[in-house]
């Protein structure tokens, strides 16, 4: 018998904070009788909640502080041979309402050993209260609060303006979080709300200096965007951006950062498309003659591709600017049915 370890495969994968909550949930091994697995995840309930199958002793649950993924895959090894002996020594039985799991003196004993190994209370000691259980800082997840991770200079340090995108925001997150988890010996940091807290400074931003009614067409044009397009991209009423095209209403700061978003997002297309006609003979770029011709091309593909909820205007728009680069010729799809009503 050897029990199978489901191992963690996220650094933080321990770390659930939610909103609201003061603290980030409590993390533990959960070792199940029945499945023969040991795994190690956050508890997902608020408050004293428990399943039935640990209310009955089918699984057991043992609390562990935060721990980076590479140490609670490596504690779960140490205790395999413990969890062994308790599937050994569990039996299930009918107690006349449910079912419930009954432990023999050699799994209670091993089930004793695990709760020492981890620093638990038990009846002869055990860390009991020392912090973290007796775990060192390295296998920690270091759990730091905004207030202590920023310091307010953000914006120059990382120059942030009104245009970050949320993938450079989310890589300075990145490099303030490494800098936090060498504070302390930790290998991995976290801090609830601060992707919030830097996009928060960008929207800050974004808000003092709108675009201009010229600066959205121009945006929109170039996108290869029509205005039912560009305002389907931005959850908008069509009526809502001509008003703000012609310059009837102002525009909301918010928008800045979205076109933002949609221009890194066309860019990488563009960078697509050039690197996968790096090394080939066929310097053809295939487009499309409408939206219909356009969503079946990409229907075969991932959205992780990113070719998904867009059109053909903006794919035409993207190989006009890739064959900038390249030299490249742009063709249109040799699709059998080529009646569709051009609408892009």
């Amino acid at each position: 018998m050897s029990v199978r370890i489901i191992e963690c495969t996220d650094p933080t994968e321990l770390y659930r904070h939610y909103d609201g909550q003061s603290e980030p949930q409590d993390a533990y091994i959960e070792l199940d009788t029945q499945s023969e697995t040991l795994s190690a995840t956050y508890n997902a309930e608020i408050g004293n909640a428990i399943p039935f199958s640990v209310h009955y002793g089918l699984d057991r649950r043992y609390r562990i502080p935060i721990l980076t993924a590479a140490a609670a895959n490596r504690v779960m090894r140490e205790i395999a041979p413990l969890a062994d002996r308790i599937i050994a020594g569990t039996e299930t039985e009918w107690d006349g309402s449910n079912t419930v799991a009954r432990l023999d003196d050699d799994a209670l004993a091993a089930e004793e050993e695990i709760e020492k190994h981890l620093g638990l209370p038990t009846q002869d000691g055990g860390w009991g209260d020392e912090p973290n259980q007796g775990f060192p800082e390295r296998d920690l997840v270091a759990v730091w609060d905004i207030d202590g991770a920023v310091n307010g200079e953000e914006v120059t340090e990382y120059g942030i303006t009104a245009d970050t995108p949320d993938a450079r925001l989310e890589e300075i997150a990145q490099e303030i979080l490494s800098d936090l988890a060498a504070c302390n010996g930790s290998t991995v940091a976290v801090c609830h709300g601060l992707d919030d807290y830097l996009k928060g400074l960008r929207d800050e931003l974004a808000e003092e200096d709108p675009l201009t009614p010229a600066e959205l067409r121009t945006a929109r044009e170039y996108l290869g965007l029509t205005g039912d397009a560009m305002a389907k991209k931005l959850g908008v009423n069509p009526r809502t951006l001509r008003s703000w095209e012609q310059g009837r209403d102002p525009i909301p700061g918010r928008i800045r950062p979205e076109i933002a978003e949609l221009k890194t997002a066309t860019d990488a297309a563009v960078a697509r498309l050039v690197a996968s006609l790096e090394g080939t003979d066929d310097d053809t770029l295939i487009t499309y003659r409408n939206d219909d011709e356009y969503q079946a091309g990409v229907r075969g593909t991932s959205w992780s591709e990113g070719w998904h909820g867009w059109s053909a205007g903006w794919h035409r728009q993207v190989c006009a600017r890739v064959a900038a680069q390249t030299g490249a010729r742009i063709d249109y799809a040799d699709l059998k049915d080529d009646t569709h009503e051009d609408n892009a």
